[in-house]
């Protein structure tokens, strides 16, 4: 099968695939019936039914076996043509040139016949494709397109016949008529020649003064218009090309005019024309690719961005226009629900559902309007508002859970550490509670979530920022640790396990019991080293070693009650820790009655745990008898 058989099978697969979207769509819009036009069934006939008449075998046909590269016919249909058509276009480049050095023939005769020499070739191209050869004729339009190209710039460059706008004009002409044609016989590599061409044709014949605002406009005009065609052809190559060299382009040459309301919109116009393709496209480089490439050129300007506090809310709200649609539009198909799994498209999405917000929050802050310098998380809690909403309605897991975590960020932005602790603890109750008595689904994960977040906060950066001579029972970190307590507890006791539950599901009852120990544990051991440390430097370390014992021993009595192994192994290894610290510290920085006491709480609480183990073992040894 040559390649122009091929060729033409995808270009009919293609079409086939267009129709069939479009039945499916029809199909879809019917399948909802009127209830005022629904007639009523027509009752069986009574009578003798019909044999149903035998059905015809199915006869399986062999599957299209793939084609095997042949390195022959692609080298003699292919490699040739493109080193032809090069060797073509670069003996022409050299005739203008020698031809210029020696001052054989006029340059507006140079021009013109390098411009009639790409008419004729690309009329001959198009005859070929007319006899069938489409690959061959394509590849002949595009070095006629070439050779008009080069007559063109020759023209306004170096020759300076003609003006350099009015070259760039010609130029854009050539490649307008190149990608006519690659429209016409459906070709998509004539459509990326001609892409290139008008790409660099201001490159190639820059004006006397930049003019960054003019060449922007240029890039939007030639980039969206291109995209917009490739879209309506389904061609992924020339789309990405199209998008990707515009904001490429924009940023590398028309900097400074990026800088402005109008530039971060010229921007975002194509990040919102990719979501528009791509949400019908499954083309997952462009839709993550482009977006990024977006976000960092706006990021770059907003940056820049000086003027009226209009201005700035004027460019910020083209990041808010792509926050928006992207927003909506996985707002309509969640990500992470269950009818994507299986979908290619489905790790981007779920990035982009991620990175959204977190990309809009960042360009706020670049901006840095005089709003926010007063409240720092408002625009956070707006969306966290915005997410928990559309969650909370759509009983939707993802919203929910970023609203969560929007929400303690905003919090994180606000108010200080001990703060954002008991912020983060009150948001974990409410995400269970949301969960227990709505059936909301996501709470449970944004409870846990949230839950060793503020965990973590209380006994880290919290504790850090604890000043020295607050009170030691009363201050807001203190507080902060009692609330944490008593909602790890809350939330065990309020834990619900689905009917099908995962594995952290089954077992988030006691996951939440273990948070509430460590936290008492831990923050035990801080406050009474503190307290009794103020005291004496030996007391703080006697208290210490005595609170470590005492909850060794209370872990183990409550393993034995609830018959739970881990628990007292968990007894036991806090018990070798404050032995280790007893034996290894207490015996050489302690002295006179604090060594005693140390030594004989250790006794007190070894003595009660081994008498609880044998006690243990003496009544298994009589149930066995």
């Amino acid at each position: 099968m040559s390649d122009e058989q091929h060729e033409a099978i995808e270009r009919l697969e293609r079409r086939v695939a267009l129709l069939e979207a479009a039945v499916r769509r029809l199909i879809l819009a019917r399948a909802a019936p009127d209830p005022a036009r629904s007639l009523p069934r027509p009752l069986p006939l009574e009578g003798p039914v019909a044999p149903p008449r035998p059905r015809l075998p199915l006869v399986d046909l062999p599957a299209a076996t793939a084609r095997s590269p042949d390195l022959e016919q692609w080298f003699g249909q292919r490699g040739l043509l493109i080193i032809g058509v090069l060797a073509l276009l670069a003996a022409a480049a050299f005739f203008l040139k020698y031809a210029f050095d020696r001052g054989w023939v006029p340059p507006l005769v140079r021009s013109l016949l390098a411009v009639a020499a790409g008419i004729g070739v690309a009329v001959w191209g198009e005859d070929r494709i007319r006899h069938g050869l489409r690959r061959y004729g394509a590849a002949m339009i595009g070095a006629g397109g070439g050779l008009v190209y080069l007559g063109l710039w020759a023209a306004a460059g170096p020759y300076a016949l003609v003006e350099r706008r009015l070259g760039v004009l010609l130029l854009v002409a050539s490649t307008i008529a190149v990608t006519l044609l690659a429209l016409r016989h459906e070709i998509e590599g004539l459509a990326i020649w001609a892409l290139a061409g008008a790409y660099l044709a201001p490159i190639l014949l820059p004006p006397p003064v930049p003019n960054p605002d003019a060449f922007l406009g240029y890039l939007e005009v030639i980039g969206l218009g291109t995209g917009l065609l490739a879209y309506t052809m389904s061609w992924r190559r020339t789309f990405d090309l199209a998008l990707f060299g515009y904001l490429i382009l924009a940023g590398t040459g028309a900097a400074a005019a990026l800088r402005s309301p109008l530039g971060c919109w010229l921007v975002a116009a194509g990040a919102l024309l990719t979501l528009h393709v791509t949400r019908r496209r499954a083309w997952a480089e462009a839709r993550v690719g482009i977006l990024v490439t977006a976000w960092a050129l706006l990021g770059a300007s907003l940056r820049e961005t000086r003027g009226s506090e209009l201005r700035i809310w004027l460019a910020l709200g083209a990041a808010a226009a792509i926050w928006g649609l992207l927003w909506w539009q996985q707002l309509a198909r969640d990500p992470f629900g269950g009818a994507t799994r299986g979908d290619p498209t489905t790790p981007a999405e779920r990035f982009l559902f991620v990175a959204n917000p977190v990309a809009f929050l960042t360009l706020t802050r670049a901006t840095d309007p005089r709003l926010l310098e007063q409240a720092p998380g408002a625009v956070a809690a707006l969306l966290g508002a915005v997410y928990l909403t559309a969650g909370w309605l759509r009983w939707a897991a993802s919203p929910l859970m970023m609203g969560f975590a929007l929400a303690a960020l905003a919090m994180t932005l606000e108010w200080s550490a001990a703060s954002v602790a008991l912020g983060w603890t009150v948001l974990g109750v409410v995400a269970l509670a949301a969960d227990r008595w709505s059936g909301r689904p996501g709470g449970r994960a944004a409870a846990v979530g949230l839950a060793v977040l503020a965990l973590l906060c209380v006994f880290s950066v919290a504790v850090w920022a604890r000043e020295s001579g607050a009170p030691v029972f009363t201050d807001a970190w203190a507080v902060a640790l009692y609330a944490y307590v008593a909602a790890a507890a809350l939330c065990a006791r309020w834990w619900r396990v689905p009917p099908q539950p995962a594995a952290w599901e089954a077992r988030g009852g006691e996951f939440c019991w273990a948070l509430c120990g460590v936290a008492v544990f831990v923050g035990g051991s801080i406050q009474f080293g503190r307290s009794f440390g103020r005291l004496a430097d030996l007391a703080g370390d006697l208290a210490l070693s005595i609170w470590w014992l005492v909850a060794a021993g209370v872990l183990v009595l409550l393993g034995f009650r609830l018959d739970r192994k881990d628990v007292r192994s968990s007894g036991l290894a806090v018990a070798a820790g404050a032995g280790l610290k007893i034996v290894l510290y207490d015996l050489s920085a302690l002295y006179a009655l604090y060594r005693v006491a140390s030594f004989f709480a250790l006794a007190l609480i070894a003595l009660a745990v081994a008498y609880a183990y044998n006690r243990k073992a003496v009544s298994a040894s009589r149930s066995n008898v």
